[in-house]
């Protein structure tokens, strides 16, 4: 584990099977070299530290029950102590120079709470989509409560905004990432870089929480009690005009 290091990557693992691999060495190829790895195994039946112990860098930790990705990233976050986190799940790939161009903005910018970007999907591990995105956004509150333009891969924040506006909301298992980054957007500036900052892995037939046939249902369901409390708690601002 690097000393002092500025950013940690935090990784939640449910039996990601020999993904989990790659996904480690995306991140222990990027150029930027200031990281630490957590990766939080959610109970697996899979025998995680058979793989992790491969990789000296890598730091591994378990739930005390399978507890859903925001536990599996809180319980992550609360156990480094790195001024930048950055996510990553375990079935996914960072591009080698997410972390260099996303700490690059948010030492230029102090009021950049959080950095997001482009990405493209991995289809069946086999067939590179194109960029998900086609021009640059500007991302702020209002157009998050439209819908969610963050990707949860491709993010990184700085340790002192979860401080403040807290972590995951462990009650949430699915659009728990959208319930964060609309928090974080009501108080801090959301820095979207055009460039491709990791590959999101879509595997049809997995058993992974988002590919689950309920997941469209609860996820709007979710997405609606999500986009009231932030109108909610906006309200309270008296210069808000929802």
């Amino acid at each position: 584990m690097a000393q002092g290091s500025r950013v940690d990557v935090i990784i939640p693992a449910y039996n990601p099977g020999s993904f989990l691999r790659k996904s480690i060495e995306s991140v222990l190829a990027q150029t930027y070299k200031s990281f630490n790895i957590m990766v939080i195994d959610d109970c697996s039946t899979q025998n995680i530290d058979l793989i992790t112990r491969s990789y000296p860098e890598v730091n591994l930790i378990r739930t005390e029950k399978n507890s859903g990705p925001s536990a599996a990233r809180n319980l992550g976050i609360k156990n480094t102590d790195s001024e930048f986190i950055s996510f990553l799940d375990a079935d996914d790939l960072m591009h080698n120079e997410k972390l260099e161009k996303s700490i690059r903005e948010l030492d230029g910018d102090p009021e950049i709470g959080l950095t997001c970007g482009n990405y493209r999907v991995i289809y069946n591990r086999k067939r590179l989509l194109k960029p998900f995105y086609s021009r640059p956004i500007n991302i702020n509150h209002r157009m998050l409560l439209r819908q969610n333009f963050v990707a949860s891969g491709s993010t990184t924040v700085r340790r002192s905004v979860l401080d403040d506006v807290g972590l995951f909301d462990e009650s949430l298992w699915i659009s728990e990432d959208y319930d964060l980054w609309l928090r974080i957007s009501e108080k801090y500036k959301i820095k979207y870089i055009h460039e491709i900052l990791y590959y999101y892995s879509v595997e049809p037939n997995a058993g992974s929480l988002t590919n689950r046939a309920e997941s469209e249902s609860m996820g709007k369901k979710n997405n609606n009690l999500i986009r009231k409390r932030s109108i909610d708690r906006m309200k309270k601002n008296v210069d808000y005009k929802p």
